[in-house]
């Protein structure tokens, strides 16, 4: 696993400058933010922990399957690791990185998946742990009302309303990709999290997004 991992990392090759020198900083990172999420683990239950495991959940109102790839499983709890990354400025000398801190509340789309692994675990206590290289936050339904189960049960349903309006929209569009694009609204989310999705996007349009 250790030989794969290093192969892929050696082979790596940046879409450009930027995103070259980026992947530079997480590999250098790399240590620091597991480290920093170990530090956030530490504080549940000693526990014996199985990593990526699969499962697969059934919803009759959408008559399909959810697969799920759950992070950490333990005897009493299971969660999902967010890596936190810095920012790169491009300056007058080059590119300068910038430290970042992690979320003060979940990510709304990190919560929607926690609802569904919920589902699959619904004997297990909740977690998700951001670290970053230079910070490090665990959210469990001790410290956080968005894990509780009864919001979990809300952001599921949401889920569920999710999955329901994307197969509208894909009857609605027939096949013709430019009407479906016109009824897909952005994910702000993501927006927030500024991420791969955005990259390149003009900073007017995101605020125009923002704004609206």
């Amino acid at each position: 696993m250790i030989k794969k991992i290093q192969e892929r990392i050696d082979n790596f090759k940046g879409t450009d400058e930027k995103d070259k020198i980026k992947f530079e900083h997480i590999i250098k990172n790399m240590g620091a933010i597991s480290s920093n999420h170990l530090k956030n683990i530490a504080t549940l239950p000693k526990q014996k922990w199985e990593d990526e495991k699969e499962y697969t959940h059934w919803d009759d109102r959408i008559k399909t399957y959810f697969l799920c790839y759950v992070d950490l499983i333990g005897e009493t709890h299971f969660g999902d690791i967010k890596n936190v990354f810095g920012t790169l400025v491009k300056t007058k000398s080059g590119y300068s990185y910038t430290k970042k801190k992690t979320p003060k509340v979940p990510f709304h789309s990190d919560c929607l998946q926690i609802a569904l692994y919920s589902k699959v675990l619904p004997t297990h206590t909740p977690f998700l742990t951001y670290a970053s290289d230079s910070d490090y936050t665990i959210f469990t339904p001790d410290n956080c009302i968005e894990l509780s189960k009864e919001n979990l049960e809300h952001y599921y349903n949401e889920l569920i309303l999710y999955q329901k309006c994307w197969e509208k929209k894909l009857e609605l569009a027939n096949g013709d990709m430019k009407t479906l694009a016109l009824l897909c609204k952005p994910d702000f989310s993501e927006i927030r999290k500024n991420g791969f999705w955005w990259k390149g996007i003009s900073p007017d349009i995101i605020e125009r997004f923002r704004s609206n």
